[in-house]
């Protein structure tokens, strides 16, 4: 059986995101980018909120990735100078698990993936195989905002040991409900509050089942 735990939905408008990474980590991200500040922002309140670990693996996905930094780096690029060090570094998507690691997180394996926003059932699916060598699997969705909307970052936890709720792929994904990237997990966060049924959600052809505690899921 896997288990889902901590699950954390941030949405932080653009003009409060510095702001934010600051009181959270003081000047410690000030070079790191915008990608790599909300992936942090996300992943280390989501950890705060799960149980401890001895080996992590960190396994996020985005859309568009660090879009904003690489658009610095085409316009520096552009202008005919060489890119700075700090804007190619910030391209960089998979900076975020080298950072937790160097939070002390226990780090064991990580990687960072684009996927379409109807792909989230393949991330979950990914991080469950992940679990025979990790005791947790962090897994993240991180969008930059695009003009009026705000940034996302959203993480949970699966792991073996029992937990706040039983998750697992079902074998069809007939009258489940459709969900995408930006929503599933806000939606089983919202669940959580007051599980009564199972939920079932589907991204693409695929879904999977979400119940309370220890309740058999098929």
């Amino acid at each position: 059986m896997t288990y889902l735990v901590a699950p954390t939905v941030l949405r932080i408008a653009p003009d409060q995101l510095a702001a934010r990474t600051r009181e959270r980590f003081g000047g410690e991200l000030r070079r790191a980018g915008s990608f790599a500040q909300l992936c942090l922002l996300g992943a280390q309140a989501c950890l705060d909120s799960a149980p401890g670990r001895t080996s992590l693996g960190v396994l996020w996905a985005s859309r568009h990735g660090a879009l904003a930094a690489a658009r610095t780096a085409l316009q520096e690029a552009a202008s005919g100078e060489p890119v700075m060090p700090f804007t190619f570094v910030a391209t960089q998507p998979h900076l975020a698990a080298t950072l937790l690691a160097q939070r002390s997180a226990p780090v064991a394996r990580a990687a960072f993936v684009h996927i379409e926003p109807s792909g989230w059932p393949r991330l979950l699916g990914l991080a469950q195989t992940w679990l025979a060598s990790c005791e947790q699997v962090l897994v993240g969705w991180v969008e930059e905002a695009t003009e009026g909307e705000a940034h996302e970052s959203d993480w949970c936890v699966l792991q073996k040991n029992p937990g706040e709720v039983s998750c697992a792929p079902l074998r069809e994904a007939r009258g489940a409900l459709p969900a995408t990237s930006a929503d599933w997990l806000a939606r089983v966060a919202t669940w959580t509050t007051a599980p009564r049924e199972p939920l079932a959600l589907r991204g693409g052809g695929e879904a999977w089942r979400f119940a309370a505690g220890r309740q058999r899921v098929t």
